[in-house]
């Protein structure tokens, strides 16, 4: 049962980030934690590797370079920071705080609230990203709020090239900070093919549904999942 709650999620969420550029790690963050806590964050991060390289492959040519070098150079920081904190902070805490960031996040999306992407907020949204890829594989929300082109397959390259970077990099220091088990490498090689069967819906989702609903609609999803995260690790708490 919990192998099939694990398929659904990594091919939803799969599906998602090719058609939107955002979303794997936002919907399969929260959900894995609650069914298969094991896959996080390490196993999640090893398959971020393969999903983004899909999309960007498909989207060659539309990446914003500029965008992509900011949300870089200072994600590093953030991801430092991030290992930083789950080496000395209790998992259930670490699990309340998960689900209050992507609360937010989802709350600010479905108001349609956004930051002007500057060089500021952007390279803000770069460092929040690495503390939150860090934590649960989850780096979308600051980045989704914060950039925001017109043109869909600028959004889909452009983030998913940043969320590539990122997990390369997180997984680097968390090999050296924590280790990466060989049990992790084969759980992540074992699950990759639900990868390209969501990569292959997703692309059909673009062709098909419009980039707003797909936005709404992953809202939702990321708005359940968090609430339901919340209230399971909110009770671990307090007993």
């Amino acid at each position: 049962m919990i192998l099939l709650l694990v398929a659904c999620v990594l091919v939803a969420s799969s599906a998602i980030q090719s058609a939107t550029g955002s979303g794997f790690g936002l919907i399969a963050g929260p959900a894995l934690i609650l069914i298969a806590p094991w896959l996080v964050p390490a196993p999640l991060l090893i398959l971020t590797i393969p999903m983004m390289l899909l999309v960007v492959t498909r989207e060659r040519g539309h990446c914003d370079t500029r965008t992509v070098g900011i949300a870089t150079i200072t994600m590093l920081p953030g991801i430092a920071v991030g290992l930083w904190f789950i080496q000395r902070v209790d998992t259930a805490s670490v699990q309340l705080l998960v689900a209050i960031l992507a609360l937010a996040a989802g709350a600010a999306m479905l108001a349609g609230k956004s930051v002007t992407g500057s060089r500021r907020t952007l390279a803000g949204a770069g460092a929040a990203a690495g503390f939150m890829g860090a934590l649960a594989a989850m780096p979308g929300p600051p980045l989704s709020l914060t950039y925001r082109p017109n043109n869909a397959a600028a959004l889909r390259s452009t983030l998913s090239t940043i969320f590539l970077v990122m997990a390369a990099a997180t997984l680097v220091a968390l090999q050296f900070q924590i280790g990466i088990t060989g049990n992790e490498l084969l759980t992540a090689a074992a699950l990759s093919p639900l990868l390209v069967c969501g990569h292959l819906l997703g692309s059909q989702m673009a062709r098909r549904i419009s980039l707003a609903v797909l936005s709404r609609t992953t809202t939702y999803i990321i708005l359940a999942a968090a609430t339901v995260l919340f209230i399971k690790s909110a009770a671990g708490l307090a007993l």
